[in-house]
């Protein structure tokens, strides 16, 4: 049985090999990707065993993600295969129309993941880890996934399970109300959240000291505002850590938030200082940014030691 359960859709990736709008581009990279398949491997290479609650469609694309996780050391036993059913993807536009940065568009409406429901959730499973990780997005995509996500914090939060939730909103998949109402109602089961100003704003109408205030006395511990290339700032009972992120050369900034996610979890389930978590979510949001694709430049924890020893040394020189 997994140490860390997650709960949502795994998806291809279709990375444009090139910069610009995706009408002038001709290559594309595949690579095997999803926010909660992303903190899975982030998890796994941080030495926790993990596990994914999902589906996949009856295609070519779902057995590619279900080899490729299963490869990365995650358990695929709870992603059944939808007969019939169809894997979501999506393509990335990288440096239009802000330099820098990447753009999603989504082809997933209807997938097999979009069907998860509480009937999928395995109590026995679940109650065995020791930490449940789930996301704004699989609450997004459905009236079943979103059931299936409350179901799951409940019984998380019943068999004392440390309970995680990164907010990311994702406007393309529903409006602002509903995000708030759904995600507001799950505060409080929710041990630590991970959110950044935009979703804060849409969710408690606020940003930075005052939102993660006002997310805490909701019922989560630790508030963890994620400020992308500033850094990120952790709030808790005891007040506030901050740390600012890496200088790196950046090639596409989809997946940075998941690893730095993944990594901040798992260090925090190892009893490390918020300041020494934040650094290594830092750490490992940095590197992810450098190629294309969310998962292969996830590091390992002898990696994220290795970095910030360089980078260290680099800040003492300077």
């Amino acid at each position: 049985m997994p140490d860390i359960v997650t709960l949502g859709e795994p998806l291809v990736q279709l990375n444009a090999v090139t910069l610009g709008r995706l009408r002038d581009v001709n290559y594309f990279e595949k690579h095997v990707a999803g926010a909660e398949a992303n903190f899975a491997v982030a998890a796994t290479r941080m030495g926790f065993s993990t596990g994914l609650i999902s589906k996949v469609g009856d295609d070519e694309f779902g057995q590619s993600i279900i080899d490729t996780l299963r490869g990365r050391g995650v358990d695929v036993s709870h992603i059944p295969v939808e007969k019939g059913g169809f894997t979501g993807i999506y393509f990335v536009q990288r440096g239009y129309p802000v330099p820098g940065k990447s753009e999603v568009v989504y082809y997933r409406k209807g997938s097999a993941a979009s069907h998860i429901s509480p009937a999928d959730i395995d109590s026995a499973y679940l109650k065995s880890a020791k930490l449940l990780h789930i996301t704004g997005i699989t609450m997004a995509l459905s009236d079943t996934c979103r059931a299936a996500c409350q179901t799951a914090a409940k019984l998380a939060h019943r068999a004392g399970l440390k309970v995680s939730l990164d907010t990311n909103i994702r406007l393309k998949l529903w409006d602002k109300a509903e995000a708030r109402e759904a995600l507001i109602h799950l505060l409080p089961l929710v041990d630590m959240v991970f959110i950044d100003d935009t979703d804060s704003r849409i969710l408690v109408g606020s940003k930075g000291s005052s939102a993660a205030h006002a997310i805490m006395s909701k019922g989560p511990q630790v508030v963890v505002l994620k400020e992308g290339s500033k850094g990120g700032a952790v709030y808790t009972k005891s007040g506030v850590v901050r740390e600012g992120a890496y200088r790196v050369p950046v090639v596409d900034t989809i997946g940075a938030g998941d690893a730095f996610a993944g990594v901040f979890s798992s260090a925090y389930l190892k009893g490390w200082t918020i300041q020494k978590c934040l650094k290594a979510g830092n750490a490992a949001g940095a590197l992810v940014v450098t190629v294309r694709g969310d998962q292969e430049n996830i590091p390992y924890e002898s990696d994220i030691f290795e970095f910030l020893k360089e980078f260290d040394l680099e800040e003492q020189k300077g």
